[in-house]
């Protein structure tokens, strides 16, 4: 998920405006990749374990 998040900032980088990560305030694109990172970093906790 971080990795697609990744690739999406970066192709909005380079064809619209220069858009930095904040996060005093977050911005949006800064919001997105910590959803990104929870998702990520939750993942092995969301999984079921099969005997």
């Amino acid at each position: 998920m971080t990795l697609l998040w990744f690739v999406v900032w970066f192709i909005c980088d380079l064809i619209g405006d220069r858009e930095a990560l904040t996060f005093d305030p977050v911005n949006w694109w800064a919001g997105f990749f910590l959803f990104a990172v929870a998702v990520d970093l939750s993942r092995p906790h969301g999984m079921k374990r099969r005997r």
